[in-house]
């Protein structure tokens, strides 16, 4: 009878094949090769700038880094309080639109239009109405 190892039984770390191995390697090797040419390359264009563009180019770069945590925040709240109303992010309908009906096609003008007949109905002697349009910014 053969015992399972310390404490894995038949779960411990499944073994890994040799390309894998070779892959993840390789893949370490290329970041760490890419993390240098970027750095080196970052530390020429530095030495070359001037002064002031290396001071615009740090200031966009802070300006950059100090805006990522507020925009993290604002969006963990918002997506925390539409969990917490239970809907979905667009909402569950489309906003309502209501619109009144014009005047001309009221049939009780005097009543304030309480009773609304659709222009398909509308009665036959009505005659059309000129509308006024108010154009904004004009004099």
């Amino acid at each position: 009878m053969q015992m399972p190892p310390y404490g894995y039984g038949e779960y411990g770390p499944r073994p890994v094949s040799p390309e894998q191995r070779v892959a993840k390697r390789l893949g370490v090797v290329l970041l760490v090769f890419t993390a240098a040419f970027g750095l080196t390359l970052a530390v020429m264009v530095g030495q070359r700038l001037s002064d002031q563009a290396l001071a615009v180019l740090a200031g966009s770069v802070c300006g950059v880094a100090a805006s990522i945590p507020p925009s993290l925040l604002i969006i963990w709240v918002t997506r925390r309080k539409q969990e917490q109303k239970g809907m979905p992010y667009g909402g569950p309908y489309p906003p309502v639109v209501v619109v009144q009906p014009p005047a001309a096609y009221s049939p009780g003008v005097g009543d304030g239009g309480r009773r609304y007949l659709s222009p398909m109905y509308a009665p036959m002697n009505a005659a059309p109405v000129q509308r006024e349009f108010v154009v904004v910014g004009e004099e």
